[in-house]
């Protein structure tokens, strides 16, 4: 098994250090394997090195300026590393590459929701439209329309969301058991992280399939 495939099957196992080690010493004879990179980027911004993980995302750009996944990546990145402007401005190219991939709505609405409530609730109404069955879009837009004060709306929103994940708020605590805890400076709630680890692998073999079509 190379170092790559090695890296590949930590990642899996979310050992996101040792996978860098790996990773490291593949890159270091083969610079600019996308693949490699890919990984790599996605494993600094797991273990805390956002401007690492920025770095690789954008060397891959450099070659690949119009690849949705990796803007979206990079987006993702700089929103971890408190770089909101340059994040929505990533987020903003995915949108415009990719108009009918409800993730990249929700991505940006998510981002959004630090700076513009309103541009938010539009994304996520976007990402919902494209994916009637999403329910993280759909718990996060009740929530932020129940800060601007729709109420009735945001109702519907909870009971549609629970209904798709099987929750009855009778029966446990949906905050307890569901939600990935985000403080959100602009509602002071708990919302759903849309950058969850399956996302980041449906991502990531998307890249894959659309790198390897270019070749």
């Amino acid at each position: 098994m190379s170092k790559l495939e090695e890296a590949k099957s930590l990642f899996e196992k979310q050992d996101y250090e040792p996978a860098i080690v790996l990773l490291n010493e593949f890159l270091s004879t083969q610079k600019e394997n996308a693949d490699a990179l890919y990984l790599r980027g996605i494993c600094y911004r797991r273990t805390g090195n956002y401007k690492a993980s920025i770095d690789d995302f954008t060397t891959m750009l450099i070659r690949l300026s119009d690849e949705p996944t990796l803007l979206s990546e990079r987006g993702v990145s700089f929103y971890h590393n408190n770089e909101i402007t340059a994040s929505l401005k990533d987020m903003d190219k995915a949108v415009e590459l990719e108009p009918e991939n409800p993730y990249r709505y929700s991505s940006r609405a998510y981002i959004k929701a630090k700076v513009d409530v309103n541009a938010a609730i539009e994304d996520y109404k976007k990402a919902v439209e494209l994916d009637p069955e999403d329910a993280i879009a759909l718990n996060n837009l009740g929530l932020l329309e129940e800060n601007a004060g729709k109420m009735k709306s945001a109702q519907k929103r909870f009971e549609k969301s629970n209904e798709i994940i099987g929750y009855d708020p009778n029966k446990r605590s949906l905050k307890k058991e569901i939600i990935t805890p985000q403080k959100q400076d602009t509602l002071g709630k708990v919302m759903m992280d849309v950058f969850t680890n399956k996302t980041v692998r449906n991502e990531y073999f998307k890249f894959l399939k659309s790198f390897f079509k270019k070749k």
